[in-house]
């Protein structure tokens, strides 16, 4: 399947959950074990050694690190408190929090981008995301969300450190040639798990399309904001690191991983939150799309 076809199927993936919403109930039961199994098979996809490799030849990799979960949430935090109230603060907090989505890697390959920064910084962040996640939400921001430590720490061994002991423990068992055949298959699989996550992430969006119009398109337009803008800011903000890394660094910090949030902390974020999760993804699946011709005019090396 061509990149052009991959990036389109994804897309229409959300919106069948929204045109069928028996469908996206149908899917929701799977959404956690979706988002375990997407991490796994990314860890497994990954040589750590290469990625530790990359972290250290490369310090453009810990300053997008750096500037995705420290500096943006942290402004966000301070410049617009004054500017939003509610679950709009939250939202836009929280999402800036986030690490990036796992096909970043993927989206950096298509897009002729710097797909070894672009892995291990999504790698990184994955783990060290749940830290600033925690400082800012009960300490930085203020926010009236708070989350049990004792539970937070529970979900991050589940959804985090447990998934790198299952890739351990698969390629202590696992012959080399049965390793390598179902890393061919991966990028299968995670394109499935892919499809399954946009379905089952859009339960509650057509409800509330019916019930709350007005609702639903301010979080639909907060969604298009916070990823725009910030692709916007990290392109003008880190473009020193050369174009090609600035553009991986664009789509690090813009397409952030909510399923992740929502697996540790979503409970504890109200109400229309996993909604907000759900509506996250149009512009996650839909502005690859529509800013291809952006990212890939990246010279081959920058």
């Amino acid at each position: 399947m061509t990149a052009d076809r991959q990036l389109a199927f994804l897309a229409s993936c959300i919106f069948l959950g929204v045109l069928f919403p028996s469908l996206a109930s149908l899917f929701k039961p799977l959404l956690f074990a979706t988002i375990f199994l997407m991490f796994v098979f990314v860890i497994f996809q990954v040589q750590l050694d290469e990625a530790i490799a990359a972290l250290t030849r490369d310090r453009s990799a810990w300053i997008v690190i750096t500037w995705q979960l420290l500096v943006l949430p942290l402004c966000a935090a301070v410049l617009l408190k004054p500017l939003l109230d509610g679950q709009w603060y939250v939202f836009t907090v929280v999402t800036l929090c986030a690490s990036a989505i796992t096909a970043t890697t993927a989206l950096s390959k298509i897009f002729n981008l710097n797909d070894a920064m672009a892995l291990s910084v999504c790698i990184v962040g994955a783990v060290l995301m749940p830290l600033p996640l925690y400082v800012i939400l009960n300490f930085v921001a203020g926010l009236p969300t708070q989350i049990e430590l004792s539970i937070y720490i529970e979900r991050i061994m589940i959804f985090i450190a447990l998934p790198f002991l299952i890739v351990w423990v698969m390629r202590k068992l696992l012959h080399a040639s049965h390793q390598q055949r179902l890393l061919t298959r991966t990028p299968t699989i995670v394109l499935v798990l892919l499809m399954i996550f946009g379905l089952s992430v859009m339960d509650g969006v057509r409800d509330m399309m019916s019930d709350n119009p007005h609702m639903l398109a301010g979080l639909i337009a907060l969604a298009f904001s916070i990823s725009l803008l910030t692709q916007v800011l990290t392109y003008v903000v880190l473009k020193f690191l050369g174009v090609r890394n600035a553009k991986t660094a664009c789509l690090l910090s813009a397409y952030r991983n909510m399923g992740m949030v929502a697996a540790i902390a979503g409970p504890s974020m109200g109400e229309n939150f996993l909604i907000f999760v759900g509506v996250w993804q149009l512009p996650m699946y839909i502005l690859p799309l529509a800013l291809q011709r952006f990212y890939q005019e990246s010279p081959a090396v920058g």
